[in-house]
């Protein structure tokens, strides 16, 4: 038979730490587990499950792991073939946190009979939050450099005015969870009997029905309505930037908490200038006097124009830095840098006048 390599099997180096080694097999744990498995796939599924657990065992332990690492091949706990365990469903239960992460993962429960530990048959209710909703944003360079507050229209679900999101009145136990919040179903496996608890189907796992049904909202809580909202990009925001507006998202059912609203904001190109973080950068093009002489001339900014001043004997491509004179730090009171990037335009045609001139000077030159 092959060797099995147990740091292969988990796809982690020899040398990984116990957080590798635990976040390794809650993923592997997760896609093989018997309950996630398709029908024709199971055998498959239950095979790389049982692998996966008994290899965690090994690696997690100490002792073990530095047994495996000493004796490779010879070293064996466990064949992987003598079928499921306590320890496989052990593993899976203490590394996933517990009964209450468990019961959200949507796997079966194992019965206190068959195993003795892990999750308990005891209902919990639940409530159903509103989904996030995104946007995008686009603003111009100006809208970063100042800040902006913009409003928009959109039409999204909120809490029902008439019934305030409740659905209905005189509520009363769920007739058809009795109050728990969620439904039971037994299936037979080859484990033996599995219990799994969903959501009950007739209450969304409130544990209370109404007697009188809201019209308004027909016993969901909440209506699709257009809303305006005012949103605020701040000084300095960057682009793809994200903003997040808590509870502006759709309303959850039944008085359920609603969902948040993110924003990505989108910064349109800008006719003089390019944004590297807080830094703008200008390409400024001047003539070979004012290279060679040096000069002051005017240039374009986002706020207000500024003189620079140009030294004498300026070589092509250098670049000029001008200290805050970019754009403001989020959150913060000082800005970024101004980077004027200079290049020497050389004309094309001269005058008669114009090229004696250079004659001369590159005569001057040559002596």
């Amino acid at each position: 038979m092959p060797t099995k390599n147990y740091y292969e099997i988990l796809g982690v180096p020899k040398n990984a730490s116990e957080i590798e080694i635990k976040k390794a097999y809650r993923q592997l744990a997760l896609k093989y587990h018997p309950d996630k498995a398709p029908e024709s796939h199971k055998k498959e599924y239950e095979e790389k499950f049982k692998e996966i657990s008994q290899v965690y065992r090994v690696l997690s332990d100490k002792e073990k792991r530095a047994q495996y690492d000493r004796f490779g091949e010879k070293y064996e706990e466990a064949p992987f073939g003598r079928g499921f365990s306590e320890q496989d469903f052990r593993s899976f239960y203490d590394v996933f946190g517990g009964r209450d992460i468990f019961e959200d993962l949507g796997f079966s429960h194992i019965f206190e009979e068959i195993f003795g530990f892990g999750p308990t048959t005891k209902t919990r209710k639940v409530q159903e939050y509103g989904d996030d909703i995104h946007l995008d944003l686009e603003i111009n360079l100006e809208d970063a450099f100042y800040g902006i507050q913009k409003e928009i229209e959109l039409k999204k679900m909120i809490a029902c005015d008439k019934c305030r999101g409740q659905g209905g009145e005189s509520f009363k136990k769920c007739p058809a969870c009795q109050g728990a919040g969620y439904e039971q179903v037994r299936t037979q496996s080859f484990l033996g009997i599995l219990l799994r608890q969903k959501v009950c189907s007739k209450c969304r796992g409130r544990g209370e029905w109404p007697e009188k049904i809201c019209p308004a909202c027909r016993g969901e809580g909440r209506t699709r309505e257009i809303k305006t909202i005012k949103i605020t990009a701040p000084a300095g925001i960057d682009n793809e930037q994200t903003l997040k507006l808590s509870e502006q998202g759709q309303a959850g059912p039944y008085g359920g908490e609603a969902g948040d609203l993110f924003i990505t904001i989108h910064i349109k190109p800008h006719k003089y200038f390019k944004r590297q973080e807080d830094d703008l950068y200008y390409n400024l093009s001047i003539n070979f006097t004012q290279a060679a002489l040096g000069d002051k001339i005017e240039i374009p900014a986002i706020d207000d124009p500024l003189k620079l001043k140009i030294p004498a004997g300026l070589q092509p491509g250098e670049t000029i830095r001008l200290k805050g004179k970019g754009i403001p730090r989020l959150y913060g009171r000082d800005r970024g840098d101004m980077l004027v990037r200079v290049q020497v335009a050389v004309p094309k045609k001269l005058s008669r006048e114009q090229r004696k001139l250079i004659e001369e000077l590159a005569k001057e030159e040559k002596s």
